[in-house]
């Protein structure tokens, strides 16, 4: 296949199954906090929450019977949604601190101000942004909200869908307008201030950090089908390409270093990549069903929702992935950290395929090396470390895979104290 290309198959291919959904009506957004908890949200005021990685959900009251355009856990205790009944009455604001059990539903207090996303760094730090590219930055967990400054360019005051943060103080948010712009807002103060630039012709949905320098967005429109911006240097430059497929990037999310899997919305099909974004792959979703947001605990494990209640997981056997230790993987893996976040320790393991001197380390945000977990020959399998954090201060690290003396894979966790 040449670089660049797109290739369809059938959906004999299918690696998910559907669920047993407990309600019928639309789901927008689905985040798990690890393999077993998770959450999803939609129409209607519907939180849907299991502690069993997905085998059964349950309805939890939101204490709201209008839409959540959005969900945000930062672990399985502390999560916030954003909720609109009707765009000129104003937002409100959920917050949960026992997994939602219980939610409090809180009327921001400008009605003018209208929301459609929400993120937190830890459970103090958090940000909120919508409608004409309003963004709001909280530092004692949502009691107070101040307004970010954003740049008077003319995309600055375009709708924003979705945050991502790849260190405490740098931040990227996407959005845009349809048949105008997709835009991409920047901030490197930790969201006081933003910088909005136009880097596609069509609305950007989504935002994924591979690392502190390669970034993917996603996202597309009705007439000209499902889009990709890049950029391998932090946000430097970006690089738009159409896929030419059908549908709308709705949702991304990296089931391994290089495989990852975006939902298209309203075509009922999956994009799909297993050389890190080159190349990529067109296939049915489960029954057609039109999928808007997907989910990956680690490698092993993900989830995704969409219209009529719809709820998919990922079975792993399903495409041969080596879950057995013993058998020899046929390309390097590593796995994400489990739990993620963590306190104190967390697990990681990888795969090798040949016999090799193999090194993980871990890293700061500033790339500076904290521990070499592994430094010696391995022969070829797969295997599993203990992370101990205790000495970290609560935030962003990395950890990577070295073969040989080359980095082959690298993966993001979050330490909370």
């Amino acid at each position: 296949m040449q670089a660049g290309s797109i290739n369809s198959f059938a959906s004999e291919n299918d690696p998910w199954i559907r669920q047993i959904s407990p309600v019928s009506t639309v789901l927008l957004n689905c985040t798990f906090t690890d393999t077993l908890n998770g959450w999803a949200a939609g129409d209607s005021g519907v939180i849907i929450h299991t502690s069993n990685g997905g085998n059964n959900w349950v309805i939890q009251n939101s204490t709201v019977d209008y839409y959540i355009n959005d969900i945000f856990f930062i672990n399985k205790r502390l999560g916030w949604g954003i909720a609109n009944e009707f765009l000129l009455d104003g937002t409100t604001i959920l917050k949960t601190t026992n997994g939602g059990n219980n939610w409090t539903a809180e009327n921001f207090a400008d009605s003018s101000k209208i929301f459609r996303t929400v993120y937190f760094l830890d459970s103090l730090n958090g940000y909120i942004a919508g409608f004409q590219g309003t963004i709001f930055k909280t530092t004692n967990a949502g009691n107070n909200w101040v307004q970010a400054s954003i740049d008077s360019s003319f995309f600055a005051f375009f709708p924003i869908a979705k945050f991502a943060f790849v260190t405490p103080e740098i931040g990227f948010a996407c959005g845009g307008q349809i048949d105008i712009a997709g835009v991409i807002w920047q901030t490197t103060d930790s969201g006081l201030t933003w910088r909005a630039e136009a880097q596609s012709p069509e609305p950007i949905y989504d935002i994924y950090f591979k690392d502190l320098q390669k970034i993917i967005c996603v996202g597309g429109d009705f007439e000209y089908g499902a889009q990709i911006i890049r950029s391998s240097n932090g946000g430097t430059n970006w690089q738009y390409r159409n896929l030419g497929l059908f549908g709308q990037g709705q949702s991304i999310d990296f089931r391994t270093q290089d495989e990852a899997w975006m939902a298209l919305g309203f075509s009922g099909t999956w994009a799909i990549t297993y050389d890190g974004g080159d190349n990529w792959t067109e296939m049915f979703t489960t029954d057609t069903s039109t999928i808007y947001s997907v989910d990956f605990a680690d490698s092993l494990h993900g989830w995704a929702v969409g219209k009529d209640g719809k709820i998919l997981k990922y079975i792993p056997s399903k495409t041969g992935i080596q879950s057995n230790y013993s058998e020899v993987p046929e390309k390097y893996i590593l796995n994400q950290n489990y739990p993620n976040p963590f306190n104190p320790s967390t697990v990681i393991s990888y795969s090798i395929p040949e016999k090799e001197f193999v090194s993980v380390k871990i890293y700061d945000v500033t790339g500076k090396e904290l521990a070499s977990l592994v430094n010696e020959v391995k022969e070829a399998g797969g295997y599993e470390l203990k992370f101990n954090g205790e000495n970290l201060q609560s935030g962003i690290y990395f950890y990577s895979l070295v073969a040989d003396g080359l980095t082959v894979r690298s993966r993001k966790m979050i330490f909370l104290k």
